[in-house]
């Protein structure tokens, strides 16, 4: 009863002191984000489109530019500004030999270097030979971050004038060699942007895009870059390449000797496997082994180890099944009577199954073996 009381009372203090160390915290309520609105995650520049709204610049994501070339001249408004993936090229050659003109003649064009760019030939493309700048790609660079709350981290500063620099973090993807303009370096130096004049126009060539991604868009001077390349334009077109090679297709060009040695384990699982289950087909039913082989075989086996009697007394047990079958009350007959009964079923001779009948198994093998056919024949006869 005492230690009853005991534990009620120790369990008494400790939720005393549990409740009084709570009550002690200094609670400090706090939002956490772990993500975007759905009507923001349907598009990954929803903030910038909303940033440019703000300042009075329309976002306009035009997908069927290259369909819509025409072959005299690009219908685009002259005060927007085009963004252009440069994997478009290479699906419109009408867009590809217009787009020189078009910049030409006062456009304003963000050209935006795709990571495909070497299977799809963009070199050899009529405005990028153009430009006159040389592009190197740096294959082993991944840069897709999702992380909401980090912190980017600067790799490039783009001076605007003598009193404003914006910090950037701009993609290592592709470095740009023989810039004629504005050079936004890194600082080791190597060339990741690149603004220059283009006959009455402007082109800016960008490593990519991801500054003004949704997640990006926040940090550094990024939005601040958008604004200030969209400065005294009216709207901006985007136009997205929207054909993306097979997950197959992407690793080979990452490490085809990968791809080749993926095939071959596969086609040796596949073989290990398939030679631990069995042939694929129907085995063939008449290649089987008789039962009057496996019969044969055992009666050699006996033969051969010296067990002639087993296999006389089975012989003898069958010889009179038949005779019996044939005789009625074949065993009260006497052993005369038994010959001559035999003898008028067959083609023997009365002495001969008498003969038969009486003798015993003889000990010399060849006289057994003779003596056992002997008998055989005369249970054919019957």
């Amino acid at each position: 009863m005492k230690l009853k009381v005991v534990l009620i009372a120790l369990l008494v203090l400790f939720t005393v002191f549990i409740v009084a160390s709570l009550a002690s915290l200094d609670w400090e309520k706090r939002e956490v984000e772990i993500g975007f609105h759905s009507d923001v995650a349907k598009d990954n520049f929803t903030m910038a489109q909303r940033l440019l709204k703000a300042n009075g610049i329309s976002w306009i994501k035009d997908k069927h530019l290259a369909e819509q070339a025409q072959s005299e001249e690009l219908a685009i408004d002259p005060k927007s500004i085009l963004i252009l993936d440069e994997a478009v090229l290479a699906d419109s050659y009408l867009l590809d030999t217009q787009l020189a003109d078009w910049v030409t003649d006062g456009g304003r064009l963000i050209y935006v270097l795709n990571r495909q760019r070497e299977e799809l030939a963009i070199d050899n493309s009529v405005f990028f030979g153009q430009l006159g700048i040389n592009v190197l790609s740096q294959e082993d660079v991944f840069e897709y971050d999702f992380a909401m709350r980090k912190e980017g981290d600067k790799n490039s500063v783009l001076s605007i004038d003598e009193n404003t620099e914006l910090e950037l973090e701009l993609s290592r993807a592709f470095y740009i060699e023989n810039c004629p303009g504005v050079s936004t370096n890194t600082s080791e130096g190597k060339t990741v942007m690149c603004d220059f004049a283009f006959g009455q126009g402007r082109v800016v060539v960008m490593p990519s895009l991801l500054p003004f991604t949704n997640y990006r868009l926040r940090h550094l001077d990024h939005g601040s870059l958008l604004l200030w390349l969209s400065k005294g334009a009216k709207s901006i077109s985007y136009v997205p390449y929207l054909t993306y090679p097979n997950w197959l297709a992407k690793l080979w060009h990452w490490s085809w000797q990968f791809v080749v040695t993926l095939v071959l384990l596969i086609v040796l699982a596949v073989w290990h496997i398939a030679s631990r289950i069995g042939r694929a087909y129907a085995p063939d039913f008449e290649a089987k082994t008789s039962f009057n082989q496996h019969i044969r075989a055992l009666a050699n086996f006996y033969s051969e180890h010296g067990h002639e009697a087993v296999l006389f007394a089975a012989l003898k047990k069958d010889f009179y099944s038949k005779v019996e079958a044939r005789v009625p009350n074949f065993k009260m007959l006497s052993a005369e009577k038994q010959a001559q009964s035999i003898a008028n079923l067959t083609h023997f001779e009365k002495q001969q199954v008498a003969q038969l009948l009486a003798s015993k198994l003889p000990d010399s093998k060849t006289q057994r073996t003779n003596y056992i056919k002997r008998f055989k024949q005369l249970r054919n006869a019957l």
